[in-house]
């Protein structure tokens, strides 16, 4: 079984899931990093070369190449934005929308720094994450089994979560 994390950056996709899956003995695929590990550059670099759409391609084929794979997979933010990727995800596992509320992500990445190409470069960031969750919002739902608001919920709490939804 696939158990697939999708929802906005700062949502504790990686970080909650990579711990679920210690927590379980099961894999973890980072979309993200896998694509990193595929170029053998950063996605930053990837998006001033090539552009988002060239992104989004890739983040389209390693989807489909882990796919049905007994694992757990954070998805990035934007994944479920392409409806193949949605029918995707549902067909061949669970999908469980980690969200939060603007302002705590905002919280979250602005201990991140720079590196998110859809953030950087906008002097609100703030406002830039309520957009994209607004424009992001009903395809999340879409695609989305489960829901789980990890606003007020620490890494280890969402992990725990994470981990009662793989064992159903």
């Amino acid at each position: 079984m696939t158990l697939w994390l999708v929802g906005m950056m700062g949502s504790g996709k990686s970080s909650a899931g990579a711990l679920a899956a210690q927590h379980l003995g099961v894999p973890f695929v980072d979309i993200d990093q896998e694509i990193v590990a595929d170029l053998g550059s950063s996605i930053p670099k990837l998006w001033a070369d090539s552009g988002e759409r060239a992104f989004r391609e890739m983040e389209t084929a390693t989807i489909g190449r882990v796919a049905g794979t007994r694992a757990i997979v954070s998805t990035g933010g934007g994944a479920v934005l392409d409806p193949s990727n949605r029918y995707r995800m549902r067909t061949t596992g669970t999908v469980v929308w980690l969200r939060a509320r603007p302002e705590v992500l905002a919280a979250r990445l602005a201990e991140g720094g720079e590196g998110r190409p859809m953030l950087d470069h906008h002097p609100d960031r703030g406002a830039r994450i309520a957009q994209l969750l607004e424009a992001r919002t009903a395809a999340y739902d879409n695609a989305a089994d489960y829901a789980l608001d990890t606003s007020e919920l620490s890494v280890k709490e969402v992990a725990m979560r994470i981990e009662e939804l793989w064992r159903r």
